[in-house]
């Protein structure tokens, strides 16, 4: 079976290696001139995170209606956004009712562990190198009520950069790990070069191949026949899909700042991950670190990335300022296609013949692995226990 993957980003990049294990050839088709480009170039993930982070909290009836135009829990968004984004909003307010929020935690737990599970047993067999932290420290800026938050102390041992923290209570510790998506997208590349995929790049889609209604291939400046088409485009799905492809389910783009500094020639290796109390991350990889910021419904022309990237940076000179030339780092953005939801649109489209892969929202890298099984054992027919959760029905019944 001859399957055509488009978009070559981290996204792409898995779903057509999980393709490849289960015997399809492949072919990867990306309109820019090399793969990894776009938020794939400044990813970072979470693994083995117990309980995943939500787009929105769970939230009562009267809460839904309230909250409609303004922030959510974990998505950043104003009167202006409101507005521009007002399905989405919608959408995802009825998503935030109790139920819908349990089962879907249930979903997210299960996803973050199996993700877990087959990204490390796929770097084992393959060697790939993940760049991990040892672990996610959370810096808390108040006093625990109870005493059970032990004080800094207890962790400079471990973690010696936060030895000049400022304005630090306490710090506790999680299992959670966080991984270089972007460097673990490069080193797929090279492995499906070297089994002979094809990634042709610089191939913009202007449209779907059809026959009697069944999707046949890509319509580019040559077009490209197969048996099966799969998007994962990332914010150009859309531009890409017939409406009716996806059931018109309202997709928004959403943003966050990222913040590139490298470490001091001299300063050991920063081993832990360091998080915020408002969920902003200090992450290590490799000689330098990542900061990353919230998330904003929008693009980064229409989100206040300036006020963030200069929380990141006032992040970094608190907690370890001695570790990097803050004055001297690199502002970046990352921005990807959430569903209202948070989960992605995985599986089967309402046209024969074309699969989806998109709308991954803010945990896209962190179940990059389990995301790509999904799609392929659904263009290959297999079973899989998340087709359901992940189908784009979910949110018309």
């Amino acid at each position: 079976m001859h399957v055509l993957v488009v978009g070559a980003g981290l996204t792409g990049l898995q779903t057509a290696f999980a393709l490849l294990n289960k015997g399809a050839e492949v072919t990867l088709v990306e309109a820019a001139r090399a793969p990894c480009q776009g938020a794939s170039y400044c990813a970072t993930a979470c693994a083995g995170k117990k309980i995943p982070t939500q787009i929105a909290s769970s939230a009562t009836l009267m809460a839904r209606l309230k909250a409609r135009a303004s922030n959510t829990s974990n998505l950043q968004y104003g009167s202006g956004a409101s507005i521009r984004y007002a399905g989405f909003i919608s959408a995802m307010s009825a998503a935030r009712a109790p139920e819908k929020y349990q089962n879907r935690e249930k979903t997210l737990q299960a996803l973050a562990e199996h993700s877990t599970a087959l990204l490390r047993n796929d770097a084992d067999k393959h060697g790939f190198e993940l760049q991990e932290s040892a672990g996610t420290l959370i810096v808390h800026d108040s006093k625990a009520t109870d005493n059970t938050t032990p004080s800094l102390e207890c962790f400079t041992a471990i973690e010696p950069s936060l030895n000049e923290a400022q304005a630090v209570e306490g710090v506790t510790i999680e299992r959670t790990t966080t991984w270089s998506s972007s460097f673990y997208a490069k080193q797929l590349r090279e492995h499906l070069v070297a089994r002979n995929v094809r990634i042709l790049c610089n191939h913009r889609v202007t449209g779907l191949l059809t026959d009697n209604g069944q999707i046949k291939g890509l319509e580019c400046a040559t077009p490209i026949e197969a048996d099966a088409v799969v998007i994962t485009a990332g914010r150009s799905a859309p531009d890409i899909l017939p409406a009716e492809g996806f059931g018109n389910v309202p997709l928004a783009p959403i943003t966050r700042a990222v913040y590139n500094v490298d470490l001091i020639a001299d300063h050991g290796r920063v081993r832990h991950t360091v998080q915020s109390e408002d969920g902003r991350m200090i992450v290590p990889l490799d000689n330098f670190l990542r900061l990353i910021g919230h998330w904003y419904l929008g693009t980064p022309e229409h989100c206040n990335m300036d006020a963030e990237y200069q929380a990141l940076w006032a992040l970094g000179v608190r907690l370890l300022p001695q570790a990097a030339n803050w004055s001297q780092g690199r502002y970046l953005n990352s921005c990807v296609l959430s569903s209202p939801d948070g989960l992605p649109i995985v599986g089967a489209s309402s046209r024969p013949g074309l699969y989806l892969n998109i709308a991954g929202g803010i945990h896209g890298a962190d179940f990059v692995s389990a995301y790509a099984e999904a799609t392929a054992d659904a263009v290959l027919g297999l079973d899989n226990p998340f087709h359901e959760a992940l189908r784009w029905s979910r949110f018309t019944s």
